[in-house]
């Protein structure tokens, strides 16, 4: 018998995807968001529900989500909205230690020239607590200190990319080959395709969620802008909560996939990889990709 039989998943982008998290069924918190627009959010096993505490509170609207814990106390949950246009993808950060959240904010169509270009905004804000007045501060925050390192991260034993968080605002990314590691058909189609680019300089957002956790948000705009469909990924953002302390992450893409017919297929995808690590002198490529100049900066 062949024991590969049992593991048809084993070199899926999924494997170290950790399992689904439903501690926060039956929870409800109230949000006091910076942007001034509060809002209360409950959640039962797959879906939740919220609406904004306004002068006028709006109607309780109804999502499916997913969730995942990267420690005991930090939740990385993420749902779409239906029915809206532009499309839209929620993540929300909650940190039960400190009593903090987060909320990214991705959208789809928000540009005319490119209409898949993807776009992300930043709300921080507090979770409201029984008898503890209303305070600004502290908040999550826009950080540098991932700034200068690299990391690679493990998806699954034949899918790993290192990252060079090289700019606070910025990161570049590579396919390391390894004779343990045979890329996938997929991800041979987007080296190929990344050599035709001047760099793969991508934006990038870094906030601090705690000590040695981090929220890394990347959109790939360069890439959708001068290669378009030709890749297949238009402008997906990937967004990671980070856990430096175990080397371990969780996230989910967000975006759209252009097939060779030319038809549309929505990105909504959970992942998960452990990382380790690099030191830019184990090669030169590596010591390049922290180095060397933004092309598509002045």
């Amino acid at each position: 018998m062949d024991l590969r039989e049992y593991s048809k998943f084993a070199n899926s982008t999924f494997r170290y995807c950790p399992p689904k998290c439903f501690e926060l069924s039956g929870k409800s918190f109230e949000l006091q968001m910076d942007d001034g627009y509060d809002m209360v959010i409950s959640f039962a096993d797959t879906t939740l529900e919220w609406n904004y505490l306004a002068k006028e509170p709006t109607a309780p609207q109804q999502e499916t989500y997913e969730c995942r814990k990267i420690d005991d106390t930090t939740y990385f949950v993420s749902y779409n909205l239906h029915d809206v246009t532009p499309k839209q993808n929620n993540v929300l950060v909650i940190d039960l230690e400190q009593m903090l959240v987060t909320i990214m904010i991705a959208k789809i169509g928000t540009n005319p020239r490119w209409p898949y270009l993807i776009t992300t905004e930043f709300v921080f804000g507090a979770i409201k607590q029984e008898g503890v007045p209303y305070q600004h501060y502290p908040r999550h925050c826009f950080t540098d200190d991932v700034t200068g390192n690299l990391v690679k991260w493990q998806y699954s034993p034949s899918m790993a990319t290192v990252h060079c968080y090289h700019d606070p605002k910025w990161y570049r990314i590579t396919y390391p080959r390894d004779a343990r590691e045979q890329q996938s058909s997929g991800t041979n189609v987007v080296r190929e395709a990344m050599k035709k680019l001047p760099s793969s300089d991508e934006p990038a957002d870094y906030i601090k969620i705690k000590d040695g956790i981090y929220l890394i948000s990347i959109t790939e705009q360069n890439m959708e802008k001068l290669l378009g469909a030709e890749v297949g990924f238009r402008s997906d953002n990937m967004c990671f909560l980070d856990n430096f302390k175990t080397c371990m992450n969780v996230g989910r893409g967000f975006g759209t996939i252009t097939n060779a017919d030319g038809e549309d297929r929505d990105v909504f995808l959970f992942l998960g990889a452990y990382g380790r690590i690099v030191d830019e002198d184990e090669n030169e490529a590596y010591k390049q990709m922290m180095h060397d100049p933004i092309p598509f900066t002045v």
